[in-house]
């Protein structure tokens, strides 16, 4: 009776052992299987933020389009769940210029030195008064002007808008000279890595992932088409997005996105047309757009058809540092508006 007790009581450990055993394998292959998908559901959560903060940028997008076409006032109220992201303001970060004669007879050039001063040089000598629009107001002066460069002064503040009509004797536009640095929005999200970066600028879209260069995922409004009659058409829509409050980091946020009012720069024929661009976003935005736009120019020299091209070519050196002319020489359709909005929280 004794032995057989004995053999009882070592079935019974006999059996726990192996329990704890099974239930340690059991564990160990969890944890072995945890470990290996790791990485894979790291980046099912990096997807899936991912595919929230684009989300956040085309309800943006949508919503900043609608509203900046409206007329001055009109606005929308918004409200977002903002779970992993955060959105920042990034201020004065494009600068644009956009220049023309008005008139095939005259070649005007005008150059912005500072906030309050400007050269202005006239090929045939036919300006009398020049309009000038900046931050502060406007005001309308009398020119004396040479076929030398000329230094005037104002006392409107141009840093940020600038807007430059000059006038003929008899009150006609000859020339028109238009400047603005344009603010956009940031949309950060933290991934395995580091932070991956969308930037809303002048409905362009850039994107950058932790540890890789910027990508540009959609280009500023500027088309280029050819009208019945021959003439080229050029198309110039800029947008500028300014921020009064500060915006999400996680939660719910609700904003107001209000129109300043859209307006019209150039609507009409013009000639010698030419624009620049500086990106501070940083080192390769600039160069990356100013390759895609004069990608067909390059192509055209490469084969030896640029004397038969028309489009967006360099206005002095081919990398375009220079700035961009459209089918120069000619006389183009050039229509450019200008459209702001102010988001408020």
């Amino acid at each position: 009776m004794t032995k057989s007790r004995l053999d009882d009581d070592t079935a019974g450990v006999s059996e726990v052992i192996g329990v704890v055993m099974m239930l340690a394998m059991i564990i160990s292959v969890m944890a072995g299987v945890w470990v290996f998908l790791q990485p894979y559901i790291k980046d099912f959560e990096d997807n899936t933020k991912w595919s929230t903060a684009t989300g956040l940028a085309d309800r943006f997008e949508d919503r900043i389009d609608v509203v900046s076409a409206s007329p001055e006032g009109t606005g929308v109220r918004q409200t977002l769940l903002v779970k992993s992201s955060y959105i920042t303001p990034i201020m004065n970060v494009e600068s644009w210029t956009i220049s023309a004669d008005l008139v095939g007879t005259e070649k005007t050039l005008i150059q912005i030195l500072n906030v309050s001063s400007f050269s202005i040089q006239s090929m045939n000598n036919t300006p009398n008064w020049i309009f000038i629009q900046g931050e502060n107001g406007s005001e309308i002066q009398p020119i004396n002007n040479t076929d030398e460069p000329m230094l005037l002064n104002h006392s409107q503040w141009t840093n940020n808008y600038a807007l430059f009509i000059v006038y003929d004797e008899d009150m006609n536009p000859i020339h028109q000279h238009f400047s603005v640095t344009l603010s956009g929005l940031k949309i950060l999200t933290n991934m395995q890595g580091g932070t991956h970066e969308i930037t809303l600028i002048n409905e362009a879209r850039t994107e950058k992932f932790p540890n890789d260069s910027r990508e540009i995922k959609q280009q500023p409004v500027l088309k280029i088409d050819e009208l019945v009659d021959g003439t080229i058409r050029c198309s110039i829509r800029l947008l500028d997005v300014s921020v009064n409050g500060s915006l999400a980091k996680g939660g719910t946020v609700s904003y107001d996105i209000i129109s300043n009012g859209p307006e019209t720069i150039f609507s009409d024929s013009a000639y010698n047309m030419r624009f620049t661009y500086v990106s501070t976003l940083d080192d390769i935005t600039t160069p990356q757009l100013h390759e895609i736009w004069l990608s067909d120019y390059i192509w055209n020299r490469a084969s030896g058809t640029s004397d038969s091209f028309r489009g967006i070519s360099p206005w002095e050196r081919a990398s375009g540092s220079d700035g961009f002319t459209v089918d120069l020489g000619n006389r183009i359709d050039l229509e450019v508006d200008f459209q702001s909005v102010v988001i408020e929280t």
